[in-house]
Parts: structure tokens; C-alpha cells; sequence
């Protein structure tokens, strides 16, 4: 369902919805980069790398 009556939506140039989701992704990716170097710091701060529960995982 849309936030927006649907006659409250304006009308939209071609490719504008396009371009809309993906500025909305890259956002997200970025978004998820930034979590992911976060909890790498966190655990490298625990002594804790994802290499060696990969490893303790396979062994």
C-alpha cells in the first residue's frame, strides 16, 4: 500500500521511479557497509575475528 492516496501522487517523468529506488539502494548499501566495518571494529575490540569462527566452525 502506498503512504500516498494514489491521487496525491504526482506524475512521474519515465525512469523516475527507476532512479528513485536505486538512489534508494545505493543508500541501503552504504548503510550496510558502514554496520558491517561497525561490528568489525567491535569484534576486533573483543579479540574476536570472523576468520577464526569461520575456522572454528569448519573444524
Amino acid at each position: 500500500m502506498s503512504p500516498h492516496p494514489t491521487s496525491a501522487v504526482p506524475e512521474q517523468e519515465p525512469g523516475q521511479l527507476l532512479k528513485e529506488l536505486e538512489r534508494r539502494q545505493d543508500e541501503v548499501l552504504e548503510q550496510l557497509d558502514d554496520l558491517d566495518r561497525r561490528l568489525k571494529e567491535v569484534l576486533t575490540g573483543l579479540g574476536v575475528t570472523v576468520e577464526d569462527e569461520i575456522e572454528a566452525e569448519l573444524a
